[in-house]
This record gives C-alpha cells, sequence and structure tokens, in this order.
C-alpha cells in the first residue's frame, strides 16, 4: 500500500462500534507522537488504518445524571490502535467551552468522517462534523443544532443522505440532510419528530430540584419516568424503513415509518412493551439486530435485563413496499413488527438492582455473542448466542442468549465499550473512573482478558472506532489480497472456534448434546462456504495474473 501522502481518505465498510496534569492524558501510560518532524513523518508513513475517537464531559451541571470523575478541559481525543492491544494517542481537541459535552458519535459507513453530538438539558445540543485524517488530526467540516436537549444518539440512512438523531430530554427525533459526496451538513434540519406533541416536560433538571438521572431508586425512576424520554433510534437493516425507538421514559419500543426518499420520520406504527410487563420499570436505553439472524435486542437499563425480540421481515417488506405504491400504512397501525422470546438478567441474581444501571449492548460482529456493559455492578456481562441445531425446536431459541459470565472493567461505570475492527479487543470506557481499559477477547468462548492497557482519559463516555484505508491505492489487485487475507484468516478462525471449551457456563438444565451437535455442524457448514469463497478468489487471481 503507498503512502497517504495527504490524499482524502476512505475507510473500511464494517459489520459492526484526574488532576489537570492528567485530564489530557499526559500521563506515562499515554504515548503521543514525537515533534521531531522526521520520527513523525516515519510514525504518519507506517500509521495503522484504525483510529478511536473517544470522548468526555465537560460540564456536569449541564448533564440530567451526575458523573463523579473529572471534568475535561478538551473533550476530543483520537487514538491509534496497535496490534498488541496497546493505544498511542496522536490528538487531542475541543476545548470545553467550544464543544461541551459531546457524548455519542458516528463514524460515517464510507467516508472518513466523524459526527458528535453534545448533551445539554436546557440548550439545543448541537452535531458537529470533522474530518478525520492518519495522523489522527480533526478538521471540523460543520456543526448543525439539533433541534433538541440532552442528544444523545445519531445514525446515518441506508442512502446516506440524512443524519438522524435523537434528543433524550424533550424526545425530539430530528432528521438532518447530508452530502452524499463529503458526508457535510447540506442544511439544518429539515424534519422534526415531537412524541409529547408540544406538551411542556413535567419534570425537571437536577440544578432546579430535579433528580440525579444515574441513580435507579424509586423516587429516581418516577421522576424519570414522567415523560417520554426517546434514547437512540435504529433502522431495520432489511429495508431501511422502520425506525425502532426505546423510550426510557414509558417503558416502550416505538416503531416508526422512516421515509427514506423525503427523510422525515412520518408515522407511528406501533410500540410495545420493552420487557416482560412485570409492573416494574424496565427503561429501554439501546437497540440492536443480530447480523445474520432475525432477531433484535433490547438493554434495559432500569431492570438490568435484556429482552430477545423475533423480527418479522416479511411485514417488514410488506410496509416497504406498500410505501412505495403509494398505499396508505393505516392496516399497519397496531400490528408490531417485533415479538418477545426471551428476558435475561445482566447482573448476578442476588445483585441489588437498584444499584446498577445497564450502558451499552452490542453485538459482536461474529454474531456469536451480545456484550452489556453494568454501571454500579461495574462489569461487563457476556452472553453467547443459540445458533440452533436445524431441528424445529432449535430454530425456535435460535438467537436467544446463555450467559458466559460477568468480567470486572477495572473502573467504575462503565458507560460505554467498543471493539476494535478485528473483534478481537474490547476497549471499555470506565466514565467515573476517568480511565479506558483494554481487554482481549476469545472468539471461541467469548471471554475477556485484561490486557493490563489503561489510559488516563476524564470523564469518557463513548468510544467510536474508526477503520480507515487509503482510497486511491485501494485498485484490484490490493482489493483482491486483502479479501484473500481476511478469507484465510476468517476461516482459520472459524476452524479454531469449533472446539466448545469447558470454560463457558451453559445451563445445564437446558443445554444438551444435540444442541452442541448442532452448533458445531453449523460453524463446520460455516467453514465450508468460507473455503468455497477462498478457492474462488484463489481461481480469480490466478486469472487476472494471465
Amino acid at each position: 500500500m503507498t503512502p497517504y501522502g495527504g490524499r482524502v481518505l476512505e475507510h473500511q465498510v464494517t459489520s459492526v462500534l484526574t488532576s489537570d496534569a492528567s485530564s489530557d492524558g499526559h500521563t506515562p501510560a499515554n504515548r503521543s507522537l514525537s515533534e521531531d518532524p522526521d520520527v513523525r513523518a516515519a510514525d504518519e508513513e507506517f500509521v495503522d488504518q484504525q483510529l478511536f475517537f473517544v470522548t468526555s464531559y465537560s460540564d456536569f451541571e449541564k448533564l440530567a445524571h451526575g458523573p463523579r470523575g473529572h471534568s475535561a478541559r478538551h473533550t476530543l481525543r483520537v487514538y491509534r490502535f496497535c496490534t498488541d492491544g496497546s493505544l498511542l494517542l496522536l490528538h487531542i481537541a475541543g476545548e470545553g467551552a467550544r464543544v461541551i459535552n459531546p457524548a455519542f458519535s458516528r463514524f460515517h459507513p464510507r467516508l472518513n468522517v466523524v459526527y458528535t453530538c453534545t448533551e445539554d438539558i436546557e440548550e439545543n445540543g448541537q452535531i458537529l462534523a470533522y474530518e478525520i485524517c492518519p495522523d489522527g488530526s480533526l478538521a471540523e467540516i460543520g456543526r448543525v443544532d439539533a433541534g433538541g436537549t440532552s442528544t444523545c444518539y445519531i445514525t446515518i440512512d441506508r442512502e446516506q443522505r440524512h443524519l438522524i438523531a435523537v434528543n433524550y430530554w424533550d424526545s425530539s427525533l430530528v432528521v438532518i440532510p447530508l452530502c452524499k459526496e463529503t458526508g457535510a451538513f447540506t442544511g439544518p434540519i429539515q424534519s422534526i419528530y415531537d412524541p409529547r406533541k408540544g406538551q411542556a416536560m413535567l419534570a425537571a433538571a437536577k440544578k432546579h430540584g430535579g433528580v440525579n438521572h444515574s441513580m435507579n431508586d424509586e423516587t429516581t425512576i418516577a421522576q424519570r419516568q414522567v415523560d417520554p424520554h426517546s434514547h437512540a433510534l435504529v433502522l431495520d437493516p432489511f429495508e431501511g424503513c422502520m425506525a425502532y425507538v426505546p423510550d426510557l421514559g414509558k417503558d416502550l419500543i416505538r416503531e416508526f415509518f422512516y421515509d427514506n426518499q423525503g427523510g422525515k420520520i412520518a408515522e407511528e406504527l406501533h410500540a410495545l412493551p420493552s420487557g416482560l410487563s412485570t409492573g416494574r420499570p424496565d427503561g429501554p436505553r439501546y437497540f440492536e439486530f443480530h447480523p445474520k439472524f432475525n432477531v433484535a435486542y433490547v438493554v434495559n437499563e432500569l431492570s438490568s435485563t435484556v429482552a430477545v425480540f423475533s423480527v418479522d421481515r416479511e411485514q417488514l417488506s410488506e410496509i416497504s413496499r406498500a410505501a412505495k405504491q403509494g398505499l396508505s400504512l393505516d392496516r399497519f397501525k397496531g400490528r408490531s413488527t417485533l415479538k418477545l422470546i426471551q428476558s435475561i438478567k445482566t447482573v448476578p441474581s442476588a445483585f441489588p438492582t437498584k444499584m446498577n444501571t445497564c450502558g451499552r449492548i452490542c453485538v459482536h460482529q461474529s454474531g456469536r455473542f451480545v456484550i452489556v456493559s453494568n454501571r454500579g455492578h461495574e462489569s461487563i456481562t457476556i452472553f453467547r448466542v443459540k445458533q440452533g441445531c436445524g431441528s424445529s425446536k432449535g430454530k425456535a431459541t435460535r438467537g436467544t442468549l446463555a450467559r458466559v459470565g460477568f468480567y470486572h472493567t477495572r473502573g467504575e461505570t462503565p458507560r460505554h465499550f467498543q471493539f476494535d475492527h478485528s473483534g478481537q479487543f474490547l476497549i471499555v470506557a470506565n466514565q467515573d473512573s476517568d480511565t479506558i481499559a483494554v481487554f482481549s477477547f476469545n472468539l471461541t468462548s467469548g471471554e475477556i482478558k485484561y490486557t493490563g492497557n489503561e489510559y488516563r482519559v476524564p470523564s469518557p463516555n463513548f468510544i467510536c472506532c474508526c477503520p480507515m484505508v487509503d482510497r486511491d491505492s485501494n485498485d484490484g489487485e490490493n482489493q483482491a489480497e486483502e479479501k484473500y487475507t481476511v478469507t484465510a484468516n476468517a476461516i482459520e478462525s472459524a476452524e479454531s472456534s469449533i472446539v466448545v471449551p469447558a470454560s463457558v457456563e451453559f445451563d445445564p438444565a437446558k443445554k444438551t448434546s444435540v444442541d452442541l451437535q448442532g452448533e458445531l455442524e453449523l460453524a463446520r457448514k460455516e467453514i465450508a462456504e468460507l473455503k468455497k469463497q477462498l478457492s474462488t478468489i484463489t481461481a480469480e487471481r490466478g486469472a487476472g495474473a494471465q
């Protein structure tokens, strides 16, 4: 691969994520690029293709919740990820007064552009766009008003012509136009959806007598759930027309039709409970699809549970076809595309639920594991995804979860975590201990192990993986070489993963030898498919060389 040479970059598409002296990362654990021009040039020539964009809180008074760490003077950091699992600090930016409380970030699916949004319960948030360069530097290419308060989530639609933002405090959903070629904003908000329908907020901010949303006691929950609170918006990966919105304030998953041509949240078709409806609060926070199965997962922040839903793809297709034909969607109202099939705890059964709130949920890119962070229990919980065994009974449980184990995060309040591009390392943001910690991830068992790599970062709240590649050097030969290498590595990984280790915690009451044999058979089929792909690539390389 040729040096970058300052050219515009395009990244690889992935399936998948103190004291003032140390608040900017200047501790022995944080290495930075040399100021010597020659050394710096050498570093840039061999810069890794994978960067991490890390954000921090800077003004706690503007938040609905209450961090207990140190506020950041600079809220943006860029690290290079090294193959040994260590991080190299490349860049620090985001003066606290200019970029206040950036709290959620999104890497563009195709371009080297990263977006982040600011969190403020009294003034509208801002959404900022940066071009990120291989040396870690950031160039702001635009910022827009988020149209609501305490902005907490951003995503990009399938056509990559719109960015959709979610505002937690007032629960509004907004759509902002993007330039498909550059990723820059092409205008302000073009549509907004207000589920409160103009009604005023009932709850007060914590500095005006309101509660601290970090807590999970009855008084806090009563105030948190007096108003709707949208916490995320995830478009279905099949048609791109259904927007799933966890409403933490009302214990609901709302299903909206998203008009991707017009760029607007058109109408709400249905809403269903986010859990078992036990009468106790659930507080849905995030929603994730499985990469292969018709299954989705919801992490419930207040009940410390993961709810597993089957997804009705046929109904999604019907909705998409009706919309394209200009037909009314009224017949789909009241008909959910989701069906609850499991609920499972994220903390040990004897641990008090009121002492924990869940953070992030993630489906590993292999599709074999689901990972959740626990704030209070200070842990990462890992679940194995049941693959099914081919029988009708096996198909019924496909996508449901069995717990692998609980793992301490080496810090407090793991608000967020992210895998590296390979899926073999897990980086955790421990918000209230001002640290990020790196763990290795066992692709076979799903277990994690602390690498010893820890970095001082004030109030880290989000870690965004940014894998990049030089667009100009992506000729056919390089693409074939990359595909050949990836496929070969995948086969080697898959062949090693068919052994089920004794350390994985199975439920002996439910797990049978038939289930294990079924999973082994599924793994063998996947290996056979990978070998077929490798054979095709090898043949193409041979033909191209003639």
